[in-house]
């Protein structure tokens, strides 16, 4: 009963998938292929954004002081309005990862089965009958192609590259390899199920694999190429009261470099100063705590993938400066920054995985992008999915800031997860 139940099963799976009711490509080929790019996607996302992430918090953390001095109290408040820029160099590490490809468990397909159809007695025998929506076709052909990709990976048929490209690197053409046809047939041969199958039954698999319509590998995102990150952030510092400094920081939707994308960010934060409670005052020391939040969009690769990434950032640091001549201070600050980033990517398949399906044509020129036609329009049913990511980091800043009138002028160096140089212009009115 149970071999008669799996036969009937791959049967109608493999007839489904072997079908050309289009001319150009098969729907569920196509639709069962969709399924094992998110899963590979998935199993990638987070060491893929990762430096994207750890970048952000560097760089949206630096430039919040350029001296440790707040005046206790003043006679009317004052306002400092800088611009501060960001310029720091991606280390080769962080533009690399090790891929790997998470298929899930094993499952036991007899279970498996009820969720797609069901068994029925016809003239006193056992029959399986799969659901009448295309969903049911689709799932059931999706797990039995799972497990003999399971299989595959156990038997070392399936080859993941050594390294990968974050989105700061960059390597096209990437791919994870999957079984040929002939060797998902060896591995169905290892299936308890088969061996119990009589010649004429093995026969029949064997035929209906041989035939399946798959792609024979799925392409990892190639990156962007960045070699460095450039940002400026305006800000305004109010003071003082009661020797406390509030700093706001506003960046509107705006595309600072073509590989970073659309950028968004804002920022509010309080500094208070320690010093003002010294009996004698030596030099300054100051505490403050910044919470920000940033957007960051961008669009990527040949089949134009859509990155949507929010993040929240807090920041507490101590710094102290000590002031020269009444024109330089020389200061220096130990800051802890947490990150907290929620991605979501709309992605389609590969292009040349839809050219392997048949979904696109050929493209003119490699590396080009292919041209849709009305028989071959492409991927239409963008995939979602969204990742969490979290960084924390530890900063240590180094800077010196010269003031002439209204005017100072600072530069920092900051040493982290992510090196970064920072200066900054500001006027107190």
């Amino acid at each position: 009963m149970r071999i008669s139940i799996l036969i009937a099963s791959l049967l109608v799976c493999s007839l489904g998938l072997g079908a050309q009711t289009i001319k150009y490509y098969d729907p569920l080929a196509v639709d069962i292929t969709r399924a094992i790019v998110k899963n590979l996607f998935e199993s990638n996302a987070v060491p893929y954004i990762q430096p994207m992430v750890n970048t952000i918090n560097a760089t949206s953390n630096a430039r919040f002081y350029d001296r440790a001095y707040v005046p206790a109290s003043v006679a009317k408040p004052y306002v400092r309005v800088s611009v501060n820029g960001m310029a720091g160099y991606i280390n080769e590490d962080q533009r690399w990862y090790t891929p790997n490809i998470n298929l899930g468990p094993h499952v036991n397909v007899l279970t498996e089965l009820p969720k797609y159809g069901e068994i029925i007695i016809d003239r006193g025998k056992p029959k399986y009958v799969i659901g009448n929506k295309y969903s049911d076709t689709l799932g059931l052909a999706t797990m039995l192609v799972q497990e003999l990709l399971r299989d595959s990976q156990d038997s070392g048929f399936i080859s993941v590259p050594d390294s990968a490209a974050t989105l700061f690197g960059y390597k096209p053409g990437n791919a994870v390899g999957l079984p040929t046809n002939a060797q998902l047939v060896a591995v169905l041969h290892n299936r308890p199920e088969y061996k119990l199958l009589d010649s004429a039954g093995k026969a029949t698999l064997d035929t209906l694999i041989s035939n399946v319509n798959f792609v024979t590998g799925l392409t990892l995102p190639p990156g962007v190429n960045m070699s460095k990150i450039i940002a400026a952030v305006p800000q305004i510092e109010i003071g003082s009261w009661h020797g406390t400094e509030l700093l706001i920081r506003f960046i509107p939707p705006v595309e600072f470099d073509q590989n970073v994308g659309r950028f968004s960010f804002w920022g509010v934060g309080l500094k208070h100063s320690l010093s003002q409670y010294f009996p004698e005052r030596w030099f300054d020391v100051a505490v403050q705590g910044v919470y920000q939040g940033t957007n960051l969009t961008n669009t990527v690769g040949l089949t134009q993938a859509k990155l949507d990434a929010d993040a929240t950032i807090f920041s507490a640091n101590i710094h102290a400066s000590k002031n020269l001549w009444e024109m330089l201070d020389i200061y220096t600050g130990l800051a802890y920054e947490s990150i907290s980033v929620s991605t979501k990517y709309i992605y389609t398949l590969p292009q040349e995985t839809q050219v392997e399906l048949g979904l696109l044509p050929p493209p003119p020129t490699e590396g080009q992008p292919s041209i849709p036609t009305t028989e071959q329009p492409g991927d239409q049913q963008p995939q979602t999915s969204v990742v969490s990511s979290t960084n924390t980091n530890v900063r240590w800043t180094i800077g010196a800031s010269f003031v002439y009138g209204p005017a100072r002028i600072a530069l920092d160096y900051s040493v982290s997860t992510f090196n970064i140089f920072s200066a900054g212009l500001s006027f107190t009115f």
